[in-house]
């Protein structure tokens, strides 16, 4: 593989990265565009860095709802009462983070925050995460192909 579709497809992982604390930046549209610029068989390589991308950036957010919660606004401190109850069914919870990445519902940016304020464990939350968005961008990328769009061979 080229050093120049090595180095999109880490900007692409960086930008979703970004994207999974900035919700206004899709991390379809970043992949989409990438795919147009890297041959078809680094799709695979772009799907897995986009989610790792993904998740770094949404385990920052989860960090800070679960580990500084007292920095939060006053509206979140009045959630993590609720969120407690969350806590208590964690398969539920674990389930609505691979749904969210996978699917987009719920939304995964408040599944993250639900699971930090929940206090799902990192690991489940992160293999959760990370198995959903590989697969949606895995589709989204699979379905690009099938329909010529994007990579040149």
């Amino acid at each position: 593989m080229e050093l120049t579709t090595l180095s999109v497809i880490v900007g692409a992982a960086g930008t979703c990265a970004l994207g999974g604390i900035f919700p206004w930046i899709a991390a379809e549209a970043v992949i989409l565009a990438t795919a147009l610029a890297v041959p078809a068989s680094a799709f695979p390589l772009l799907a897995v860095s986009c989610a790792v991308g993904q998740m770094t950036g949404k385990a920052g957010l989860y960090g800070i709802i679960r580990w500084a919660p007292a920095r939060l606004p006053e509206r979140f401190q009045r959630l993590i009462g609720r969120a407690e109850v969350l806590g208590r069914r964690p398969g539920a919870l674990t389930g609505s983070v691979l749904s969210g990445a996978a699917v987009g519902l719920p939304p995964l940016y408040v599944v993250t925050l639900a699971a930090g304020l929940a206090h799902l464990s990192l690991v489940r939350f992160l293999v959760a995460g990370l198995l959903g968005s590989a697969i949606r961008y895995g589709v989204l990328l699979w379905g690009a192909g099938a329909v010529g769009l994007g990579g040149f061979s």
